[in-house]
């Protein structure tokens, strides 16, 4: 049901605030008198396009929500919370957009409305907004919502919006009102959909979860609210986070901000597109081997992968042990700073947290401060710089960012050492194929028996997954008979340690403060294209090690791309140096000044009224 207005939804003289939220009202409206007949249990009926998702329909840029061709999960219009409610999906978001918007009409007699962008907004001036009165809480979530309505049905970015978003944000400006101030107050985030938030369904992507509603949050989410921020919605994910492309059963594929002919790249791509467009200014994303920093680089965002075990992981659907971890994306690394400070450190629910507090000081927004890049050294990995004409466009990219370090004072040494193969040292090192059935199967075990699903065995013989994504990975999973005993898994732990050592004694050989090479040796690429553009973050992931994407500049402009395509710089820093990591990245982040936001946004500005 509609949740009632705070207050009138017109200005003095009967003006219409917002017509859009009006039509939404009403569109919500006529779909409640079409459910109001049906009994209790009933649910609605299939669209026109109902089924597994339709890979190249779904791909097309633009599709209107109710298009023929557009998908719903499990080709039905909703499946029912614990409680009755509809879990919501951006096939059916002008339900729940409608809703939220009656309550967030709140104080527009009092004051005229105000502008807020959130693809430009930082996580400090909307602090500093709330404080002066000039913006509300409601009036953030209420310009986060209208930018989700306006973009998400082209992008694809969320898979659910939070249902409660206008009463949590009511809530925060009564406690800023009673002058309660909190950290990240009403900072709008978008959270993964295999972080668990309660009350709202933790899918992972697949139509075979979509009726899990946790209990409890995961340690990240929980902490998050804990700090104030106000979380906007699940976003869309490679299924259960083990491929680069962002396409799941329950959605299909989110697009390229910059060029929707493009992949977002992931798994962690909904995370990003929705920072990059503004439908919410931070997120949390996952990462096993690129997932965080190849979707940052794509989207032209930033993204923090940590030591292992700086956050909790509690909470999170797994695929590997010793190669998950939990980053924020945000626009700029003094945000993600936040973020970090509010979700990192030790927590009983996560044992590698207290190993990490035990090696490694907190990571702390109070004391980040940029480092300068005078009397900095840099070790350029050349080897994982392509060679072939598809790579020049990163590669020119990447020139002129180093150019820049080095003219802000840095040294710069040339690292050419063929060990540093990305392609090979992927197939090595990757050691999430052998770990991910024993630690997903232990996280079905804790589902509630409603979900009926107990083993990879039963989720690949459903096949309700996306083939060309996930085949290959899950046929290995089920067929390898004991995965943690094989001597392949036992050689790359062996093949890890040389590794990180290697790297080690590299860095402090040369005296080196950071590594630095591109994300990915190509651009986004083409949906007609394999997903995978050359990735380069597993040296980071399978070690340990922290690394940051930073925007680095953009590829030559084209009519499909009229900036360009963003390319990210990664820099990889030392075991438990994640704070110096930070501070480096904040004095690289200036000399590169890479950042555009995509001009899809350009069309939408949202709305925030006092």
């Amino acid at each position: 049901m509609l949740v009632a207005s705070r207050s009138s939804t017109t200005l003095p003289g009967g003006r219409i605030r917002d017509k859009w939220f009006i039509w939404l009202i009403i569109g919500r409206l006529r779909r409640r008198k079409k459910i109001r007949g049906r009994p209790t249990d009933a649910r609605p009926p299939p669209p026109a396009h109902c089924g597994e998702v339709d890979v190249a329909s779904a791909n097309q840029p633009g599709r209107p929500l109710d298009a023929p061709g557009s998908w719903e999960p499990d080709g039905r219009a909703s499946s029912r919370g614990p409680k009755g409610e509809f879990p919501v999906t951006v096939r059916i978001i002008r339900g729940i957009l409608a809703a939220n918007a009656a309550a967030l009409a709140i104080g527009a007699v009092a004051a005229p409305a105000r502008t807020v962008d959130l693809a430009s907004a930082s996580v400090s001036g909307l602090l500093d907004a709330q404080a002066s009165g000039r913006l509300s809480c409601a009036g953030i979530a209420q310009a986060a919502l209208s930018r989700i309505h306006q973009l998400d049905p082209q992008l694809k970015a969320f898979i659910t919006v939070n249902p409660r978003l206008a009463e949590e944000a009511a809530a925060l400006d009564d406690r800023r009102r009673a002058g309660g101030s909190l950290p990240l107050q009403c900072i709008p985030v978008a959270l993964k959909d295999n972080i668990e938030v309660a009350g709202m369904p933790t899918t992972g992507g697949s139509v075979l979860l979509r009726d899990y509603y946790p209990a409890r949050d995961s340690t990240a989410a929980s902490r998050l609210r804990a700090a104030g921020a106000l979380i906007v919605g699940k976003t869309n994910l490679d299924e259960l986070a083990v491929a680069g492309s962002t396409i799941s059963s329950i959605l299909g594929q989110t697009l390229n901000p910059y060029d929707r002919t493009r992949y977002a790249a992931g798994s962690s791509g909904g995370s990003a597109v929705a920072v990059s467009t503004g439908m919410a200014v931070c997120a949390l994303g996952t990462e096993t081997v690129n997932s965080l920093r190849n979707a940052a680089s794509s989207a032209g965002v930033v993204a923090v992968r940590t030591s292992h075990g700086a956050v909790s992981r509690a909470g999170v659907m797994p695929q590997s042990s010793t190669m998950d971890v939990v980053g924020p994306l945000c626009k700029s690394v003094a945000d993600t700073v936040r973020i970090l400070d509010v979700i990192a450190g030790r927590d009983t629910r996560d044992p590698e947290t207290t190993a990490y507090e035990g090696m490694a000081p907190s990571i702390s927004s109070a004391n980040a401060r940029a480092a300068p890049l005078a009397g900095k050294t840099f070790g350029v990995m050349r080897t994982l710089f392509g060679k072939d004409p598809e790579h020049a466009p990163v590669n020119d990219v990447m020139a002129s960012a180093i150019a820049r370090i080095k003219q802000a004072g840095a040294t710069i040494v040339e690292i050419d050492d063929a060990e540093f193969d990305s392609d090979v040292t992927t197939r090595k090192l990757n050691v999430s194929n052998y770990e991910f059935r024993p630690l997903f199967e232990a996280y079905l075990a804790t589902l509630p028996a409603s979900i009926h699903l107990a083993t990879v065995r039963e989720y690949y013989d459903a096949g309700r997954y996306p083939k060309v994504t996930m085949e290959k990975f899950l046929h290995n999973a089920v067929t390898w008979k004991a995965p943690l005993d094989m001597p392949a898994y036992k050689a790359a732990l062996a093949y890890r340690a040389y590794m990180h050592d290697k790297i080690m004694g590299m860095m402090s050989d040369l005296r080196l403060d950071a590594m630095i090479y591109p994300s990915q040796k190509r651009p986004p690429v083409a949906l007609d294209d394999k997903p995978r553009a050359e990735r380069n973050g597993v040296f980071a992931s399978a070690l340990g090690f922290p690394a940051i994407d930073l925007p680095a500049g953009f590829t030559a402009p084209t009519p499909q791309a009229p900036q360009g395509l963003p390319v990210g710089l990664d820099m990889l820093g030392k075991p438990g140096m994640d704070q110096q990591l930070l501070e480096l990245a904040l004095g690289v982040e200036g000399a590169l000044k890479g950042r555009q936001a995509p001009r899809i946004i350009q069309a939408h500005i949202g709305h925030a009224a006092e």
